[in-house]
């Protein structure tokens, strides 16, 4: 009976130091979420970003509208233009795909025209570091700005064309699962935001 006792009691003890913690910070986690998905859309529409938060938050209010369905879900977001016109510049989609070792979500950005790449930004990834884990790598995620979907892969190193992106060597999985959530990012952006116009 000790042994099992004692489990609970130390089980028990976790949880409630757990349960407390997370009270505490629950708000904050929740605020650095918003930022880093608003981080994440800025990035993904190629706009320059400032290192402080509040100037994150500032040129996400003032560039990004967020478009809605019915239940007040995101379907895309909208990129103004810099200066202080209504032009759009750009549209950003969050897609989510099958990973190796869990779901990959990404923001990708379009053009006004939804052909040209503007950039793309992993959100949420569980791939193998070192590995697959090398999605989230700048030199990764800065050679798909420009890029024409579909896209294939190519060998790391090689050159590529703009229908290409280079793969990461010994992360065969992780690399498609990249391709497809961008190449499917495309039509899902040209049927919700062409089919809203």
């Amino acid at each position: 009976m000790f042994p099992i006792a004692f489990m609970m009691i130390v089980t028990v003890v976790f949880i409630s130091i757990t349960t407390i913690i997370y009270t505490f910070t629950e708000d904050r986690i929740k605020l650095n979420e918003r930022l880093r998905l608003k981080r994440a859309v800025l990035y993904a529409a190629g706009v320059r970003l400032p290192d402080d938060p509040a100037e994150i938050e500032e040129a996400f209010n003032n560039r990004v509208t967020e478009v809605k369905d019915d239940a007040e879900r995101v379907r895309y977001y909208e990129i103004g233009s810099s200066d202080s016109s209504d032009d759009i510049e750009s549209y950003v989609v969050i897609r989510t795909g099958a990973g190796l070792w869990g779901e990959i979500t990404a923001g990708i950005g379009f053009d006004k025209d939804l052909e040209i790449l503007q950039g793309l930004e992993i959100i949420e990834q569980n791939e193998t570091p070192g590995l697959g884990g090398r999605i989230s790598e700048t030199w990764f995620k800065e050679q798909f700005s420009g890029k024409l979907p579909p896209l294939s892969a190519v060998p790391e190193g090689d050159e590529t064309s703009a229908e290409q992106f280079q793969a990461i060597t010994g992360a065969t999985y992780s690399t498609g699962a990249i391709r497809d959530i961008v190449n499917s990012a495309r039509k899902y952006a040209q049927r919700e935001i062409q089919g809203a116009e």
